[in-house]
């Protein structure tokens, strides 16, 4: 008998159409080999699944249909009989034809275990003096098996009765339809899950440091006072002060509260960066790329930080994934469907994710205007993409189309990049406007170049991701599989999202200083992408043992990140010592803009001093931290109305030595705790007029009093 795709057996009955008894017999041409497991047990079709085959159900090489089953179970298949329904494997339930999926292996004809992409080749012709034509019968989209000598299914070209159609007619289905049709819950849920868990293990060690103090001071105050306030002052963070706001209104000021948003933003960073990896390259890279990024020493440094920074990461990297899904999800050459890519009444794919796209740079935008930053790098990303579609057009043997597509590409980009400017330009004109407040800014010097290595931690944790990277190149040049395990796209997103945004920023810097290491924080997630492809280079083994090495060079930072002073200040250690020696009546003098934030920080020590040197409050001057007297006017005040003052530096600051010469003050104490440097001085008679000393406008509940007039500099300058 003729078994489907089969030449009749020895002793059969002819089956129709085949020839008789008397005729000659051809030899038998041979079966297709039944291809083997992948030695590393990635996914046969190029998917990258460990150990998974064709829709990742079970190991080893699946089949639908009776064919197999008949094999199996020792019944013939009658010819001619439509048997894609039926069990897809011994015990599963019925499956019909329809509801194959383009992630089965077995869902399109000639679909290989080796090749990633659909097969698209005709069948071969008929040999000389084969059986004659295959039998009559129903054209199926499902391919047939051809049973070997030694009885094992083999898959064949195309269905009985079926006209082999063109390579050009059957376009190859998207990258992520073909290769991702199932994410294991574990591994979409590890590095989210271990990246929110590392990072707020021990949230509440480390103090408030001065920017967090300018957090608090600004979401401490009522509503429309904030609005006020970003009127004047830190426009570039006024979206996520009213996120932290909000927060801060339901469940207090502790550290736990303020950080958490920063720290669930990591986890949302980590998700996006296991999307990239997975999308780009496999499943396997983008796990381990998750996994670099939980162990990466800044975020938790910035995890646990209650600053707009890690949310800005969060954002550059959800649109870095929708990008990505932009180049992958029409492929130059495809055309979409009728009615679009999921049907009637629904835009293609690359509509649908360029909207999305557009819509993560916007919010980018208008929570850190720096993070607008990434456009060029994308930009880049975008340009290189459409010229791989122009190398793939009819000129040069590549698919019909794909020029179109890459021009499409281009100005579908360019779109989605205007409308998200657009969005954000209200806060841009803002930030304009108050560019003065960023006066603490240097312009760039080598040791500032120097320090670019503590984007990833520290120079030795910088040198074994460079190692793995390095590494898993070689590895993949030398077993020949460059082409698969670091695909152009690959670099085109992830250098210019590293590189550009810091060179960009530091060029700029030269005209005026707009560049700090932590504004370009959200380049970060490029690293953890890359590190994860070499990782998976190497192979699960050796990778496991590379990512081992890397966590443990990382530990020490990690440690580091906890300690109470790892944010630069310990705010809260300084609160303390005061609220332990302050007395009645005391007052409080800040040397530099930065130290005035502190106040707002911790409410049992700083908070409880007067300001002797505060003119308007910061809610009656809509600034972080009011308006301040200097000069003679200050003079005045500290030698009238203070007997025992507390000054406040950053450093060894002796600015205030100046300020206090001849006004018959002596120093009583200094105090130390990490960067912060408290003197306590008081004065050798009492103050010369009858006013009590508690008159003095404290940085507590505020006051609209103002108290004396005269030259004042002014608190509205924007936080670090």
């Amino acid at each position: 008998m003729t078994l489907p795709g089969g030449n009749a057996s020895a002793g059969g009955s002819p089956e129709p159409g085949t020839a008789g008894p008397g005729a000659a017999e051809p030899p038998a041409a041979a079966a297709p080999p039944v291809p083997a497991a992948p030695p590393d047990g990635g996914q046969a079709g190029g998917s990258g699944q460990a150990g998974q085959w064709g829709n990742g159900s079970r190991p080893g090489p699946r089949a639908s249909g009776p064919a197999l089953a008949g094999h199996l179970g020792g019944r013939a298949q009658e010819a001619g009989t439509p048997w894609a329904e039926g069990p897809a494997w011994p015990g599963d339930p019925a499956r019909p034809a329809s509801a194959a999926g383009p992630g089965d292996l077995m869902a399109r004809p000639g679909a290989g275990w080796a090749s990633p992409a659909w097969d698209a080749r005709p069948a071969a012709p008929p040999q000389p003096g084969s059986a004659g034509p295959a039998p009559s019968g129903p054209a199926l989209d499902v391919p047939v098996l051809a049973v070997s000598a030694a009885g094992v299914p083999s898959a064949s070209s195309p269905a009985i009765g079926t006209e082999p159609e063109p390579a050009a007619a059957r376009p190859a289905p998207p990258v992520g339809r073909r290769r991702l049709r199932r994410w294991p819950f574990w591994e979409l849920a590890l590095p989210p899950l271990l990246t929110l868990a590392v990072v707020t293990w021990q949230i509440q060690g480390p103090s408030y440091w001065r920017d967090e103090g300018a957090t608090l001071s600004a979401v401490t105050r009522p509503a429309g006072d904030l609005l006020r306030m970003l009127g004047h002052a830190d426009a570039v963070h006024g979206v996520y002060y009213l996120m932290v706001w909000a927060v801060v209104r339901i469940f207090g000021t502790a550290e736990l509260v303020t950080r958490l948003p920063s720290a669930v933003a990591m986890a949302v960073t980590a998700i996006a960066v296991a999307g990239i990896g997975r999308r780009l390259v496999s499943r396997r890279a983008g796990l381990l790329a998750g996994l670099v990024f939980a162990a990466l020493p800044e975020v938790s440094r910035y995890g646990q930080e209650a600053r707009s920074y890690a949310t800005v990461s969060a954002l550059a990297a959800v649109a870095s994934y929708l990008l990505v899904r932009v180049l992958n999800e029409a492929p130059p050459g495809e055309s979409p469907a009728p009615g679009g890519a999921d049907g009637p009444g629904r835009p293609p794919d690359r509509r649908r994710w360029l909207i999305g796209y557009g819509a993560a740079v916007a919010v980018l935008g208008v929570v850190n205007i720096f993070g607008l930053v990434i456009i060029p790098a994308h930009g880049l990303t975008v340009l290189l993409a459409s010229r791989r579609a122009r190398a793939a057009g009819p000129g040069s043997g590549g698919v019909p189309g794909a020029r179109a597509s890459g021009r499409g590409l281009r100005r579908g980009w360019l779109a989605a990049i205007a409308a998200a400017v657009a969005v954000a330009s209200p806060v841009l004109v803002y930030a304009w406007q108050q560019q003065g407040a960023q006066e603490w800014l240097k312009p760039p010097s080598l040791s500032m170049l120097a320090k670019l290595p503590n984007l990833i931690g520290s120079p030795f944790l910088a040198g074994a991701l460079l190692l793995v990277i390095i590494g898993g190149v070689a590895t993949s040049r030398a077993a020949g599989r460059t082409a698969a395990d670091w695909p152009a796209r690959l670099p085109a997103l992830c250098l210019p999202w590293l590189l550009m945004p810091p060179a960009i920023l530091i060029l700029l810097s030269f005209v005026h200083p707009v560049y700090t290491l932590r504004y370009v924080l959200y380049c970060l997630p490029a690293v953890a992408v890359l590190a994860g492809a070499g990782l998976a280079a190497l192979g699960w083994r050796t990778g496991l043992v590379a990512l081992a090495v890397v966590v443990g060079i990382a530990v020490p930072g990690q440690l580091n990140a906890r300690r109470p002073a790892a944010h630069g200040d310990n705010i809260r250690q300084a609160d303390r010592i005061i609220a332990e020696n302050r007395r009645p009546g005391d007052a409080v003098l800040y040397t530099g803009r930065d130290a005035r934030y502190m106040a707002a920080a911790y409410p049992f020590g700083l908070k409880e001093l007067r300001n002797v040197a505060l003119k308007r409050t910061k809610t009656a001057s809509a600034t972080l931290a009011g308006t301040y007297l200097h000069g003679p006017h200050l003079r005045h005040r500290l030698m009238t109305r203070v007997q025992r003052l507390w000054v406040v530096s950053v450093g060894a600051n002796r600015q205030h030595l100046r300020i206090m010469a001849g006004l018959g003050y002596r120093l009583v104490r200094v105090y130390q705790t990490s960067d912060l440097w408290l003197s306590l001085y008081v004065h050798r008679s009492p103050p010369r007029t009858g006013l009590p000393s508690t008159g003095l406008p404290s940085t507590g509940p505020p006051s609209t009093n103002s108290l004396s007039t005269g030259p004042s500099s002014t608190g509205r300058g924007s936080a670090r």
